[in-house]
């Protein structure tokens, strides 16, 4: 074999592979919380993490992103705050998430995830404590707060225990790294042209 085209092959193969890990996926959100909210991205699902958005303001629709490392799997937390609860004033999150590129699925196996009862859990005390089920109060469009811009018509309007009666809540759902069997058959060939470049050294 060519000593030149191993060497190539070996440095091709090493520059592919340490693109590859460096890359990162885009983790974009689209919310709205009334009243308030705080998400985080983290490597733990009881840690809070890091922040990347927030808002105050349930008639704007907030967008917030983050990257991720490739091979990392992650928990998108977020804490919301419904600064009037009352019997008749009830706390609601609405959101839509989107992963760029393919390195990267939500719990529902996809790179794009609505809110809703089945992809999420939460609780009223924290992301420390145990998580359970979330009540669903509606589809995105129903009253009080009407149709949300850029998020889809089929998200729905979530929160933690008693929607009417708690005036926070914390949301938590899993975002799963991708694995990529083309990185080890990548690193092996650039093992394998070093060792082979090595012995025509020697000879």
């Amino acid at each position: 074999m060519n000593k030149r085209f191993i060497s190539r092959t070996a440095a091709a193969a090493a520059a592919l592979l340490l693109a590859g890990s460096a890359a990162a996926t885009t983790l974009t959100s689209k919310l709205s919380v009334d009243n308030g909210f705080i998400a985080y991205i983290s490597t733990s699902d009881n840690v809070v993490g890091t922040e990347f958005s927030r808002g105050a303001d349930w008639d704007t629709t907030i967008t917030g992103s983050v990257n991720l490392v490739n091979g990392v799997t992650y928990y998108l937390h977020i804490f919301a705050t419904d600064d009037n609860a009352s019997p008749t004033d009830a706390g609601g999150l609405l959101g839509q998430f989107n992963l760029g590129g393919d390195k990267h699925v939500f719990s529902n196996a996809s790179n794009m995830l609505l809110t809703d009862t089945v992809n999420w859990k939460g609780n009223n005390t924290g992301f420390t404590a145990p998580y359970g089920s979330l009540t669903d109060i509606g589809v995105d469009g129903m009253q009080p707060w009407g149709n949300r811009p850029q998020i889809a018509n089929t998200a729905h309007w979530i929160w933690a225990g008693n929607s009417v009666s708690q005036n926070q809540a914390y949301f938590t759902t899993k975002i799963t790294a991708v694995p990529e069997p083309g990185s080890m058959a990548l690193f092996g060939l650039g093992l394998a042209g070093l060792a082979a470049l090595r012995r025509k050294q020697r000879a």
